[in-house]
């Protein structure tokens, strides 16, 4: 019976020995006893951590003149003292139903047509760098039925404005002559 009870305690103490390789060691990890693989465990957040605050993020995004929606022209005439006179503006912006043309002049004659003539131009700042002829575009007739100012919207289509960038628009009368002209931005 001293066997017995000496086998019985034997296993007891083996059995505790056993599962106290299951237990949790100080550096988190503990053993699957039934697996016999290690598993990490899962700590708690310290509710006494600072938050990191997060950095601003900043986009930069280059520039194309594909992004041109909108360009207008200050139109200038000859003054009768021999300099430049400001006559207005031409606006062109785009919409979905086109390109919409703003006209907001003054000193244009009462009853004579005007024509619009585009012409294409590099970057420089005068017309030697346009081209000699105007573009292919169809502009509609400017009239002023009135005595002193001109406030008219048209829609043109086929048209955007970032091909009007940086282009001269002229205006003529009688058959050719430059009444009126300005730089498309």
């Amino acid at each position: 019976m001293k066997n017995k009870n000496l086998f019985l305690i034997a296993s007891v103490c083996g059995v505790a020995l056993l599962t106290s390789g299951c237990s949790n060691d100080p550096m988190g990890i503990r053993k699957n006893c039934n697996q016999g693989t290690y598993v990490q465990q899962q700590h708690k957040p310290n509710k006494h951590k600072h938050k990191k605050q997060s950095e601003p993020t900043v986009f930069y995004q280059t520039y194309d003149s594909n992004d041109v929606h909108k360009v207008k022209a200050n139109m200038a005439t000859k003054s009768v003292s021999g300099g430049e006179a400001d006559m207005g503006f031409i606006y062109f912006q785009e919409t979905d139903d086109g390109l919409k043309m703003n006209v907001d002049l003054v000193y244009l004659r009462p009853g004579v047509s005007y024509t619009a003539l585009v012409y294409q131009c590099g970057a420089c700042n005068d017309s030697t760098c346009c081209d000699m002829s105007p573009m292919n575009i169809d502009l509609p007739q400017i009239k002023n039925n009135q005595d002193n100012r001109l406030q008219e919207t048209y829609i043109i289509r086929g048209l955007t404005a970032a091909q009007l960038n940086n282009a001269k628009i002229i205006l003529t009368r009688d058959g050719g002559y430059k009444a009126a002209w300005g730089t498309l931005k």
